[in-house]
């Protein structure tokens, strides 16, 4: 097969509805709009954030995976999921050789005016699904270390209030 000219469509499976809808039940807004009592309802918050992490790395293998398939398994790009410091992930494209990594990549093949149509459409669909895959683990990790850090400062102030309550009772 020449993955320049496919002589058939190839099946893409899109993530649908479908895919995201474990994700919109946990990812209420609900949840994060209310005045929140202590430490122990932010560190919940943190930890619905790490699970929505772990759902959203679960579609990106996905994306992954099906970007592994040919045709686009023959071109010189790939889809990768890439680990940060930070510890999320995200879905990046690099050269097969992996010498060069980014959006640039995936122009450079989406322009080969040898690409068949059929496989530069296929192309467009993975990066606008890279994209949104992208924003979404970013806001949820955001979200959950917003959330971490908060618990860490309710607790410190907690601890104050009671060291201060303490010293203040002895004193009596």
């Amino acid at each position: 097969m020449n993955p320049m000219n496919p002589a058939h469509p190839m099946p893409f499976d899109t993530l649908t509805q479908d895919s995201y809808r474990q994700l919109e039940h946990a990812a209420s807004l609900k949840g994060l709009l209310k005045p929140f009592k202590g430490k122990g309802e932010l560190e919940h918050l943190a930890q619905v954030a790490r699970e929505i992490e772990a759902q959203l790395c679960h579609l990106m293998v996905a994306v992954v995976q099906q970007a592994g398939q040919p045709p686009y398994s023959l071109l010189d790009i790939r889809l990768v999921l890439q680990n940060t410091s930070a510890g999320s992930t995200f879905l990046r494209w690099r050269t097969r050789d992996f010498a060069r990594m980014g959006v640039a990549v995936w122009e450079r093949q989406v322009r080969n005016n040898s690409l068949s149509q059929v496989v530069r459409e296929g192309l467009h669909r993975f990066e606008c699904e890279r994209i949104a895959l992208n924003l979404q683990m970013s806001v949820v990790h955001s979200l959950y270390r917003q959330a971490s850090t908060c618990a860490i400062k309710m607790a410190s102030a907690e601890r104050l209030l009671r060291q201060f309550t303490t010293a203040a009772e002895i004193s009596r």
